[in-house]
């Protein structure tokens, strides 16, 4: 059987495509992602999808959505209910599933309980993590947001499930690694030995920040620029030059690594004081990562504390972490319509190796 995981998000829709034989082997896998930002494009999502899906004969479909929140929608619910009808619409030979709060669901079920679907992607993260270890917490850091996912005896442990509920306990923070406004995270920076106020302006976005730090390349650098400039080191400087209302020419090369540092160690500070949340919360000492390489900020605040810190790349090839949700979807669905005991994790790992 081929099975199709879906994340869809606000700016970025990520695919893994899956095909399995009768003992769960993977026979193939597929990852593929495409940027459409639902605050301006939301109608081409039969587009995006079509083309994720490709010439592939699809078996079932597992989907989770975040893009509820784009405020091309009233409310969340509006959101829910306009991307499930789409996705319905456009897949309508193949078996599809929605990622809730209440577990996999049919689309009649979301239908009647359209929240339930809202910004619930991390709990399809979460059935893969707990193949990893029974009690730990998940950190995950992406374009936009991060996770921190505190599991318990193979359980969601989470505090709340709403992305509201989910920001006061410390388990979601609205900081990730592209997308994110400098001017959400520092309120001023030192230039020239000064403690100098910074401009609100979108000027620059952490995107920039990780191309002067080398910690991405423009290759990753996968979001719309502040600008509308290119995505090289200079033009990154430049944005980040912005943030004190200077550029190239006034801000020397000196000031702007190290406003760089500044953000990146603020940055470092927000999640680790969400992680120190869920810690106390749950009492969990075992953090799982899906990232560990220099200028990983999960790491990094991680590193803060007394806990043991694990590799998820020791568990899955490093390709697939960067759509872990897509995956989880799938896990969900042979969890539970399947009588097969499957650790998925495991069988993409044997698949790679």
């Amino acid at each position: 059987m081929k099975y199709m995981g879906l994340d869809i998000g606000g700016a970025n829709t990520d695919c893994v495509i899956v095909e399995f034989d009768s003992e769960y082997n993977v026979l193939s896998i597929d990852k593929d992602k495409y940027y459409l930002p639902f605050w301006s494009d939301h109608e081409r999502l039969p587009e995006c999808l079509l083309k994720l899906k490709g010439e592939n004969n699809i078996d079932v479909i597992c989907v989770s959505i975040t893009a509820e929140l784009a405020d091309c929608y009233m409310t969340k619910k509006e959101g829910v209910l306009d991307i499930t009808s789409k996705v319905m619409d456009t897949f309508t030979s193949e078996d599809v599933y929605f990622v809730t709060f209440d577990g996999l669901k049919e689309y009649e079920y979301v239908k009647d309980n359209p929240l339930s679907a809202a910004a619930a992607n991390w709990v399809g993260t979460a059935n893969v993590i707990k193949q990893v270890r029974d009690d730990c917490i998940f950190m995950d850091m992406g374009t936009t947001t991060t996770d921190i996912i505190p599991i318990k005896d193979k359980k969601l442990a989470s505090s709340g499930f709403s992305d509201t509920q989910r920001l006061g306990s410390g388990e979601l923070v609205y900081t990730g690694l592209l997308r994110t406004n400098v001017a959400a995270i520092v309120d001023s920076v030192v230039v020239d030995g000064v403690k100098t106020s910074i401009s609100s302006e979108l000027f620059t976005t952490t995107a920039d920040v990780n191309m002067v730090l080398g910690n991405i390349t423009s290759s990753e650098y996968t979001t719309p620029t502040a600008d509308g400039k290119d995505k090289s080191l200079l033009a990154s400087k430049n944005r980040l030059s912005r943030l004190v209302c200077g550029d190239i020419d006034t801000i020397s090369d000196d000031n702007i690594v190290s406003i760089a540092n500044e953000v990146y160690e603020k940055q470092v500070h927000q999640v680790a004081e969400a992680l120190a949340k869920v810690i106390k919360t749950t009492g969990i000492n075992c953090i799982v990562l899906s990232d560990i390489k220099g200028g990983s900020v999960c790491m990094d605040a991680a590193g803060r504390f007394d806990v043991e810190v694990i590799n998820l790349k020791d568990y899955i090839n490093g390709d697939i972490i960067s759509i872990i949700t897509a995956v989880g979807a799938i896990s969900m669905y042979i969890e539970k319509y399947t009588t097969d005991d499957v650790n998925v994790l495991e069988k993409i790992y044997e698949y790679f190796n």
